[in-house]
């Protein structure tokens, strides 16, 4: 049996600066926030899908997007789970092992 599906998560980045919120007509604190989805087999051989960066209001969560390529250059590191992004190419590297295992032993 083949189990897959998809899901989604999100990752703060807690309070980065404080801006006027229309919403709340008032000063107020913006959070860095990570939105993203992904799709994959088994739990575990995932590839994210979609990524949105956004700012959002700490109190109405009212905000807006912000586009990766401004926000990614001053990450220190890759805020979504090395497994989230890369484990379906895994998948995918070990299927090529075993298929040149099996090519091999042919011979």
């Amino acid at each position: 049996m083949i189990i897959w599906g998809s899901g989604g998560d999100s990752v703060d980045f807690g309070v980065a600066e404080t801006h006027h919120c229309e919403t709340c007509e008032k000063e107020r604190p913006y959070r860095l926030v990570l939105h993203y989805r992904y799709w994959g087999f088994y739990w575990v051989f995932n590839r994210v899908t979609k990524k949105q960066y956004a700012m959002i209001c700490d109190i109405c969560g009212r905000g807006w997007e912000i586009e990766s390529s401004k926000i990614e250059p001053l990450l220190d590191t890759a805020p979504i789970p090395f497994m989230r992004r890369y484990g379906l190419a895994i998948l995918g590297g070990i299927f090529a092992i075993f298929m040149v295992m099996a090519a091999l032993e042919k011979h």
